[in-house]
């Protein structure tokens, strides 16, 4: 994808995942952080879970990791305006060769730089402290997909490989939720809203396309699971 378009679909968003403000606010409380924690988020994007948590947490420190520039300086300028700056610090560095420890990893949808699922994985694993947890958001096919989907999409686990993935690695899964079909619907049209909107015709052009791979395609066959984990 051209980067110009990925600016405008980025633009709608609040999180790029299929994820709502109540799903956002449940999954931020379930995370055990005591006072003087650490939270890293690897593939962080312009870090809205990150600076969510750290907003609930006042006494808790952040880092996000990913090697957007113009998400991360978003996730300044975000962090400026919520009175966090001092407390977060966005690192502009390949997610899958980052070495750091914290109490809390987050990993959304970004399991690809690392190679796929089971080495996303095995990377947090080592990222995580003893006794911490780690929030891991990823895709999967809920159903079978059609070879139209295969071709938008690419490779996913089924959910029971994600789940077997987890145990490989060294995790117990301590809570298991999935995105339900008005987050997935919420979060693509959010996601085509910036292109569609667009003066550019080649950008409305893609947004049409994009709502066709959807509607007809992969809309109900992929899901997204939210893990919350901790390692044994």
């Amino acid at each position: 994808m051209r980067d110009d378009f990925r600016r405008l679909a980025h633009a709608g968003l609040t999180f790029n995942a299929p994820l709502s403000e109540d799903h956002a606010s449940a999954l931020v409380s379930a995370l055990p952080i005591s006072p003087g924690h650490h939270v890293l988020d690897l593939g962080c994007g312009w870090g809205e879970l990150l600076l969510r948590v750290l907003t609930a947490h006042p006494a808790t420190t952040g880092t996000g990791v990913d090697t957007d520039r113009e998400a991360l300086d978003r996730g300044v300028r975000a962090a400026t305006r919520r009175g966090l700056h001092g407390r977060v610090e966005f690192i502009r560095a390949p997610a899958e060769t980052f070495v750091d420890v914290a109490d809390i990893v987050v990993c959304v949808a970004s399991s690809h730089a690392f190679g796929g699922t089971g080495d996303a994985l095995d990377w947090l694993r080592q990222s995580v402290a003893p006794g911490g947890r780690v929030l891991f958001g990823d895709g999967f096919w809920a159903g079978e997909p059609s070879a139209a989907a295969l071709t938008t999409i690419g490779e996913l686990p089924r959910r029971e490989e994600l789940h077997a993935a987890t145990a490989a690695a060294g995790f117990r899964i301590e809570r298991d939720e999935v995105s339900d079909l008005a987050e997935w619907d919420a979060f693509e049209s959010a996601w085509r809203l910036g292109l569609e909107t667009s003066p550019d015709a080649e950008a409305v052009s893609f947004a049409t396309q994009r709502r066709a791979e959807y509607e007809d395609g992969y809309r109900e066959a992929i899901g997204f699971s939210w893990l919350v984990l901790s390692p044994v």
